[in-house]
């Protein structure tokens, strides 16, 4: 079971990161603007929804998806979110994804009922992928960090909190 209680807010969850990882992130995170219908749809959820971040600081697909959830949550304060490491919450994460991969993401009741997750990128783009080459793997991995799909990790993580 996850304990609310032991997660971080996203201030702790910057100071625990190196300083470097933590400029990465804010950097990001300026650069990521909502789109309206994702703003509005954030706004419209009317009850509390626990968000629980398996996240590293060092973590390139981390750095691309938590802004995100960030903004979403800065958007609506229904939206609650902790945010917790990987050491040690490796079969936490099995137990509830099948994996442990991060960043993973997941969302639940306010009673703790599961309600989705997102594991590592959107379930959209890892299916394309499995379809393609490594090295063409590789080339969207890249794109995606870069920004190319943030229509996806959006709608993905609208998804879940919904």
């Amino acid at each position: 079971m996850i304990e609310l209680s032991n997660g971080m807010d996203f201030n702790g969850y910057l100071n625990k990161n190196s300083k470097e990882e933590s400029e990465k992130l804010i950097n990001n995170l300026d650069k990521i603007e909502l789109s309206k219908e994702g703003y509005e749809a954030a706004k419209e959820i009317k009850e509390n929804v626990n968000v629980v971040v398996f996240s590293e600081g060092y973590c390139p697909d981390c750095i691309a998806a938590l802004p995100f959830i960030k903004k979403l949550s800065d958007a609506n304060d229904k939206i609650k979110v902790f945010y917790y490491g990987l050491k040690g919450n490796e079969g936490l994460l099995e137990e509830y994804t099948g994996t442990s991969r991060i960043p993973t993401i997941m969302t639940f009741t306010e009673n703790m009922e599961p309600k989705g997750a997102y594991v590592e990128v959107p379930a959209e783009l890892s299916e394309k992928m499995a379809r393609l080459t490594n090295e063409k793997q590789k080339e969207i991995v890249t794109e995606y960090r870069q920004g190319k799909y943030n229509d996806l990790i959006e709608k993905e993580l609208i998804g879940i909190l919904k």
